[in-house]
This record gives C-alpha cells, structure tokens and sequence, in this order.
C-alpha cells in the first residue's frame, strides 16, 4: 500500500515543488512553507512507507513535531489539510490559512 494523496493539492498548500529526497519513484518528499512571521511548517513523506512527519517550527525553536506511522491517505480543502491513519482513529489537520495551525482530531 501506499499514501494515497493529490500532488497538485501538496502543490498548492505549500506554494512550491517538494525536494526530493531520494529518485522520485522512491516516493520520498519534503515539502516546506514559510511565513512572514518566521513560522516554518515542514512536511516529510515517505509514500510507501506510508510515513509522515510535521514539523513546526518558530525562528529556529521547534514548537511542534510528530512522526506518523500508518498513514493511509491526505485530503486538503484549499486551507488544510487531513492526514488519515489506517488502524487508529487519530487524524493529523495541518491548518494553512489564515496562519499554520496544527490539531489532532479524534473521529
């Protein structure tokens, strides 16, 4: 199985194109966004691993920081987006507008 997710929603969340970390069919991914107030949200994906880790960060403290394992799909609005884990039903809301936002959601 893999993370099931839209590139062109990652693309338009984060405002550019991931780095990859390894050949692109590795399906290895950091995807980074700054803001004006030194807020810097990073996103690392491992699709086949169905791994993700959110980082976010102000100035150079981290203030928040999570490995998720499990990770079976992403779904965003234009605003957020839902990061969906498989066994448990503990979701991930990264909040995009208007300033990052991070929430943990019980279903």
């Amino acid at each position: 199985m893999f993370i099931q997710y839209d590139e062109y929603e990652l693309l338009e969340l984060f405002e550019s194109e991931p780095i990859l970390i390894a050949e692109k069919e590795a399906g290895m991914f950091i995807y980074s966004l700054s803001n004006a107030l030194g807020f810097k949200l990073v996103m690392s994906l491992s699709v086949y691993e169905n791994q993700c880790n959110v980082s976010l960060s102000y100035v150079d403290d981290i203030i928040f920081d999570i490995q998720l394992s499990n990770v079976k799909s992403m779904k965003s609005d234009g605003k957020q987006i839902r990061i969906n884990r498989k066994e448990n039903k503990i979701d991930v809301i990264i909040g995009f507008k208007p300033n990052f936002s991070l929430r943990i959601d019980n279903i």
